[in-house]
């Protein structure tokens, strides 16, 4: 059984650090793991010893996520000192340590070796409603390619998590931290295609989330049912007929229906089962790998799901692999 005891360093030692609590611009963070929230906006008062006195299940490394978006790893029986708690955000636990930002360098090393690619953003999904879908038979077919679990960038929202999809980079280095930013300071996955004599696609929304270095095919509601995916589904049935090496699609119903109904509702769970026929459907067809992630996660609320926070819930989504 999972348990956490964090050993704070007494007031005498506070007293002779240099830098004062009062100056930690974020005191409270969160600690998780990949299974569940561990400690929930926890005070941070000093230094942090991992690995000393803290009786979990064994971890070897911990990845410190910072409100710039950088993450540090330390081996777990690392000291987190005073002087690097300034920003940060939460504390994720691990032994093995998976990102979003796979999905670039997969993709990279898959055109490399002249496989065509398709890489699937599953805007909102997390792992947590993975295995929920999962649970009430809801994912048959992805199930069947599940690699690992995934995690996502600070802060995790949609720009910033489909930033570091496509760069392999997060978001200290390629820019783009919140919804506010749309210019990357980094080449992409398309960039790299183009530079390689490789054909690429973006079939997005309604609307254009990032400046690429292509431009994005944009899809209207053409049947009025409320969503663009469907659109977009029909037009990677026909993206797999012409001579891409690399397509790109930014799927939304899932984050859609997971801020309005809740992630783990009838309506989420109903729209993931569509998506998973839809992805066995597309593999049927392609003669190439699909990768699949998500740019963020989402937890429950009153009014139904929501994400930006640095908590499991958000943070942590599923990796699919299919060859």
């Amino acid at each position: 059984m999972k348990k956490i005891i964090i050993l704070i360093m007494t007031s005498v030692l506070l007293m002779s650090c240099s830098i004062s609590t009062s100056s930690i611009n974020e005191p409270v963070i969160n600690i998780f793991d990949k299974h569940e929230d561990l400690a929930v906006d926890y005070y941070l008062k000093d230094n942090i010893i991992l690995g000393e006195d803290i009786t979990v299940e064994k971890y070897n490394e911990a990845a410190l996520i910072y409100d710039t978006g950088s993450i540090v790893k330390l081996p777990f029986k690392d000291s987190i000192s005073i002087s690097r708690l300034k920003g940060l955000k939460g504390i994720y636990l691990y032994n093995d340590f998976f990102s979003i930002t796979d999905a670039y360098y997969d993709a990279e090393s898959s055109l490399e070796n002249n496989e065509r690619v398709i890489l699937v953003l599953l805007d909102g999904f997390s792992l947590n409603q993975y295995k929920h879908a999962l649970s009430k038979g809801y994912i048959s077919f992805l199930q069947n390619y599940y690699k690992n679990e995934a995690v996502s960038v600070y802060t995790p929202v949609t720009n910033a998590g489909y930033a570091a999809i496509i760069t392999g980079k997060t978001p200290d280095i390629n820019g783009i931290h919140d919804r506010s930013n749309r210019e990357m300071k980094v080449d992409s996955i398309f960039q790299y295609a183009l530079e390689n004599d490789k054909k690429s696609v973006i079939l997005e929304g309604d609307i254009k989330i990032l400046n690429t270095e292509i431009e994005p095919m944009l899809h209207i509601d053409l049947n009025k049912d409320g969503d663009t995916d469907d659109e977009m589904f029909e037009s990677t049935l026909t993206a797999l007929k012409e001579d891409y090496d690399l397509i790109f699609v930014h799927f939304h119903g899932i984050d859609d229906r997971g801020h309005s109904f809740g992630p783990y509702s009838d309506e989420a769970m109903n729209y993931i089962s569509k998506i998973d026929s839809w992805i066995e459907q597309l593999s049927e067809i392609w003669e190439g790998k699909i990768i699949l992630t998500a740019d963020h996660g989402m937890h429950e609320t009153l009014e139904g799901g929501s994400h930006g926070e640095c908590q499991q819930a958000d943070m942590v989504v599923p990796y699919f692999v299919i060859n």
